[in-house]
C-alpha cells in the first residue's frame, strides 16, 4: 500500500493544553515537517484501546475508513492507571447517579484517604488491552497498513506520589504491547524519550509533556516515519 495516507491515534498526551500551544505539540510538527503526507489526526483526551474495536462500528473509523499506509498509535496511561473505583461497578453508579455534587466530592476525599489505587480496577484490564491490540494489530495487516505503537511514557515521580504503583502497571502495559508487536511483522514499537532519564523535566504536570518532551517526540517520531515510508 503506497498512498501517503498517515493516520495518528493518540490520547491527550499528545494534544495541546494550558501551556502547550497546538503549534508546540508533535502531530502539528510532523504536519509542517512532512507537507506531502495526508496526515489525519484523530487524538482524544482519554482515549483507550476500547476505540481501536469501537469507533464507527467495531473501530472502522480508526483504520478501514481511512485506509493509511502507517498508523501511529499512542495509547495506555489512561488504561492502565490503578484506579480507586471499578468504573462502571455498584461504588461508581452509587456516586454518579445517588449522591449530590457536594456528598460525591466528599465521598471521594474520604476514599482517597483511606484507599490505595488498586491495579486491578484499572479502566481497560491488561487481557482486554492485549486482545484490542491484537484485533487492531491483524486488521491492519491485513491492509498492508504499518503500525508504528509509541510505548507509554514512564511515570514521573509527582505521578508516584499520587498513584503509587503507576509504574508498575506502566511496565505491564508496556510488556503487552512489546509481545503484540512481536506477533506482526507490520508492527514496531518507539519510546521517544529513551535515554532522557528525568521525565520529570519534561513534564508539564505528572503524565504530559511539556514543549521540550513534544520536541524530543516529534524528533524520534519523524525519524521513524521516513523510514517507514521509505519501506
Amino acid at each position: 500500500m503506497k498512498n501517503n495516507k498517515l493516520l495518528i491515534i493518540t490520547d491527550s498526551v499528545s494534544m495541546p493544553r494550558p501551556g502547550i500551544p497546538y503549534e508546540a505539540t508533535w502531530i502539528y510538527k510532523l504536519k509542517k515537517e512532512f507537507p506531502n503526507l495526508d496526515i489525519i489526526d484523530k487524538a482524544a483526551r482519554g482515549s483507550t484501546s476500547m476505540r481501536l474495536v469501537t469507533e464507527g462500528g467495531g473501530g472502522v473509523d480508526l483504520l478501514e475508513t481511512y485506509m493509511p499506509e502507517v498508523v501511529i498509535l499512542q495509547i495506555g496511561i489512561t488504561e492502565c492507571a490503578p484506579r480507586l473505583f471499578k468504573k462502571h461497578g455498584l461504588e461508581y453508579f452509587f456516586m454518579n447517579k445517588i449522591l449530590t455534587q457536594k456528598l460525591r466530592q466528599k465521598y471521594i476525599d474520604y476514599i482517597k484517604l483511606h484507599r490505595v489505587r488498586k491495579a486491578e480496577l484499572a479502566d481497560v484490564p491488561p487481557v482486554i488491552f492485549k486482545k484490542n491490540l491484537q484485533n487492531y494489530c491483524k486488521r491492519a495487516s491485513d491492509y498492508g497498513t504499518k503500525v508504528l505503537i509509541i510505548k507509554i511514557l514512564k511515570a514521573t515521580n509527582l505521578y508516584i506520589k499520587k498513584s503509587p504503583n503507576i509504574q508498575q502497571s506502566i511496565d505491564l502495559y508496556n510488556s503487552i504491547i512489546d509481545s503484540v508487536a512481536a506477533e506482526f511483522v507490520n508492527v514496531t514499537t518507539l519510546s521517544p524519550l529513551q535515554g532522557h532519564h528525568n521525565v520529570d523535566e519534561l513534564c508539564i504536570d505528572e503524565l504530559h509533556i511539556n514543549k521540550a518532551g513534544h520536541e524530543l517526540y516529534f524528533l524520534a517520531i519523524s525519524n521513524r516515519i521516513k523510514t517507514l515510508f521509505l519501506e
